[in-house]
């Protein structure tokens, strides 16, 4: 666990923060500024896909660059197989979120057809409030559990690429506890605190509001940015092999 630490402590740099928050800062303020360029002529139609594929190529850079520094090899594959590699796994993770987070939908039928199945007393205790709130959290960790398996490949292929990656690395972490219990805490303490923070309303007046929200989103952005660097300065940690134990040389006689 000390040899984690300090490998974790080691990745956990301030360069490394300061490109997650800037870089990915910048690529939603680019992506907002994208949704307002305007398809009503053919060269608007085509510069806003060519603007589309340059914002996901750079987006792609950005994490490819980032999981080199959590875990860097002596010889990487070439760039663009590093990014199609990181596209193809970033993809497959939004797409079964998506899938996974269109049973939400449903969440209400079933909450109050097994309600309308229970006893009148088990009704009381399992509401169908309290039975939403039980499967939304099921999705969540399902959602989170996800995160967990593909993390760590999505930073090995990252590095090597899809020609030889290193699998036993990459399937690591899933044999420690610990970064079951880093990436599920994560998810929890990203997502609550950013909820409290951003639907907390101080302060009277137009200004006020808009210091307020300026300022919450800025500690929001901020604490989940160092949050996320973190889990990946530990991830990288967890993916090295161990070090073999040091042999006694035996004593002359």
């Amino acid at each position: 666990m000390t040899a984690v630490l300090r490998g974790a402590l080691a990745r956990f740099r301030f360069s490394l923060v300061a490109l997650q928050w800037a870089g990915n800062l910048l690529a939603l303020l680019l992506a907002a500024a994208w949704l307002q360029i305007p398809d009503s002529h053919a060269w608007q139609f085509a510069f806003s896909m060519i603007s589309a594929a340059v914002l996901v190529i750079g987006f792609c850079w950005l994490q490819v660059l980032t999981f080199s520094r959590v875990r860097p090899i002596s010889q990487p594959a070439t760039l663009w197989l590093r990014i199609l590699s990181f596209a193809l796994v970033a993809t497959l993770w939004y797409l079964l979120v998506q899938w996974i987070s269109s049973g939400s939908n449903t969440i209400p039928d079933y909450a109050y057809l097994w309600n309308s199945k229970l006893s009148p007393g088990m009704r009381i205790t399992f509401s169908p409030a309290r039975v939403m709130i039980a499967l939304n959290i099921l999705l969540d960790g399902i959602i989170c559990a996800l995160t967990a398996l593909l993390l760590p490949i999505a930073i090995a292929l990252s590095n090597e690429g899809l020609a030889h990656p290193s699998w036993k690395d990459a399937t690591r972490p899933w044999r420690r506890i610990l970064y079951w219990v880093a990436v599920f805490l994560f998810c929890i303490i990203a997502s609550q605190f950013t909820a409290a923070l951003v639907s907390w309303t101080p302060g009277k007046g137009v200004s006020g509001q808009v210091i307020s929200v300026a300022a919450r989103l800025a500690i929001a952005w901020t604490t989940d940015v160092l949050l996320w660097c973190l889990l990946l300065a530990l991830t990288g940690a967890w993916m090295e092999s161990p070090s073999p134990p040091a042999k006694e040389i035996p004593a002359p006689s």
